[in-house]
């Protein structure tokens, strides 16, 4: 008799647990204060975590900064000046929310494990003055059930898609300050 109400307790407290409270709060980012073609030199900094609960993820972190170091470094290494003198533009990439599931997790709880998401800001600053030239917001999200029946394959495709997204700002706004999606899909968006 007490099982029979314990079971509908226990599956609205799994059902809680798994939900991925993650979103982006934009769907464009603003264009940055000029061109980033108005920068001879880029100094490309490590990928940071904002607060201790994004650095626990130490593996996501981990693979979140090797996708953003490899694509970036591609993308301004074409656009270094090969003279010492020029203005430099600072590029921090930060993880300010981060939910990963494993693909451990995602075989032995499926889609109760809950939704992948990821958040990143690329501050750009002028490295001489300090000014910020931009500080784009990017989102990706995995969902659960997508997932569940890649084995965990979904939620890693997300930690490589936060890196593309930010190179794909940089680049849109080499030539033009124009802005850029955060990756955002509106239909996620509350």
């Amino acid at each position: 008799m007490k099982f029979r109400f314990l079971l509908p307790v226990m599956l609205a407290a799994l059902c809680c647990a798994c939900v991925t409270h993650i979103h982006s709060s934009v769907t464009e980012n603003p264009p940055p204060e000029e061109p980033l073609s108005a920068f001879q030199h880029f100094r490309l900094e490590p990928v940071f975590a904002a607060n201790s609960q994004v650095s626990k993820q130490t593996a996501a972190m981990a693979k979140i900064s090797t996708n953003t170091q490899m694509k970036l470094e591609r993308t301004v290494a074409g656009w270094e000046d090969k003279s010492p003198s020029g203005r430099t533009l600072k590029i921090e990439p930060c993880i300010t929310e981060l939910k990963f599931v494993s693909g451990t997790k995602r075989v032995f709880a499926g889609d109760f494990a809950g939704s992948s998401a990821v958040i990143m800001h690329l501050r750009l600053t002028d490295a001489d003055t300090g000014k910020v030239i931009a500080d784009p917001e990017f989102y990706q999200r995995a969902a659960a059930e997508a997932g569940k029946w890649t084995f965990g394959g979904a939620d890693n495709g997300m930690l490589v898609r936060i890196s593309t997204v930010a190179q794909q700002y940089m680049q849109r706004n080499y030539d033009t300050a124009i802005g850029g999606p955060t990756g955002l899909d509106t239909s996620d968006k509350k």
